[in-house]
């Protein structure tokens, strides 16, 4: 254990509790919206890490104005110190880092967005670790859980493992398996995920500096998901209606699958299959304030929409005086 660095101090929780104690000492380095959810996760749970490392601020909007990650607002929010780089392998950044944090027990990686090399992978301690949003070996890579969904799968899972020189191919140290929601969205499943994230990599991270997990390879054939192309993001009417449920919800709330209703551009941001719907692909029905879509194989239930330059709607509330004839993906 890095000694003097960074230790997780004891917080006092209502009078008569125990305190909050957590006897291990790390680097957070993140990005994402993912990671954003974990590190507030961690910090609820008492696991203040020494320092957090994400990407530089970034021009968004329409105004190209810089804006910080999700995980420097997080970070900021909590006065934790914080770095942003966007070569983090760079030896002066190492050297930075070094100097502000030590060595530390543990790094903890969650959708950062970059590769690290080996002098990060022995930096740590006892280990370097990454949580992953799937059971590896599974859908490694940047988008598991849009990719998951995607496929309709009926389970996902989060892993903890030993980061290695590969992608998403190290040790295992926890998994956890995770049943997906009837129409659940890729923002939800995030969502739970991350909690359960920040929960395992604590009990990892505890387990391991006592020496009560032995992490193990990872066995099985390995399956992968790329990044999302903004192709992929518009929607062929003329697929499986139960695959384009799956995608619609996959995307949502962001980046949104896409489609024209008649010259209307609308994003969709929730669905169901509905088997005993049938007609042309891309007819548009609507029946007592549904709004259904055919494709093969049956119908695609459009549940909530987003009109373009509108706001987030239910369907039952969009078909108010609109009666669009037909779904297409393009202009």
């Amino acid at each position: 254990m890095a000694e003097g660095k960074g230790k997780t101090p004891e917080f006092e929780k209502e009078k008569g509790s125990e305190p909050l104690k957590r006897a291990f000492d790390f680097i957070f380095l993140g990005t994402g919206e993912f990671a954003a959810k974990v590190l507030s996760r961690l910090l609820e749970l008492g696991a203040f890490p020494s320092l957090v490392i994400t990407s530089p601020d970034r021009p968004k909007g329409r105004g190209l104005k810089l804006l910080p990650t999700e995980v420097k607002r997080v970070a900021l929010a909590s006065k934790l110190p914080c770095l942003t780089e966007s070569k983090p392998n760079e030896k002066t950044f190492i050297e930075e880092v070094l100097k502000k944090a030590g060595r530390p027990d543990f790094i903890l990686v969650s959708d950062y967005g970059c590769i690290l090399g080996k002098k990060w992978l022995s930096l740590p301690e006892v280990a370097p670790l990454n949580i992953h949003p799937s059971l590896l070996p599974r859908y490694r890579g940047a988008a598991p859980i849009e990719r998951c969904l995607m496929n309709c799968e009926k389970e996902t899972g989060l892993t903890i493992m030993v980061m290695d020189e590969g992608v998403d191919t190290g040790p295992l140290v926890l998994q956890e398996k995770v049943r997906i929601r009837r129409n659940e969205t890729g923002g939800e499943l995030r969502e739970r995920l991350a909690t359960i994230g920040a929960e395992l990599a604590i009990r990892a991270m505890e387990g391991l500096l006592r020496g009560e997990i032995e992490p193990r390879p990872q066995e099985g054939e390995p399956s992968y998901a790329p990044k999302i192309k903004k192709e992929e993001l518009w929607i062929d009417w003329e697929g499986r209606a139960k695959d384009i449920a799956c995608k619609i919800n996959a995307l949502s709330p962001s980046p949104g699958a896409r489609t024209y209703f008649d010259s209307l551009y609308v994003k969709l941001l929730r669905a169901s299959f509905v088997r005993e719907i049938s007609g042309e692909p891309g007819e548009i029905i609507i029946a007592r304030n549904r709004l259904f879509v055919a494709a093969a194989g049956g119908g695609v239930e459009i549940l909530e929409l987003q009109p373009a330059s509108g706001r987030p709607l239910r369907a039952s509330a969009f078909v108010q005086g609109r009666r669009p004839a037909r779904a297409r993906s393009g202009p």
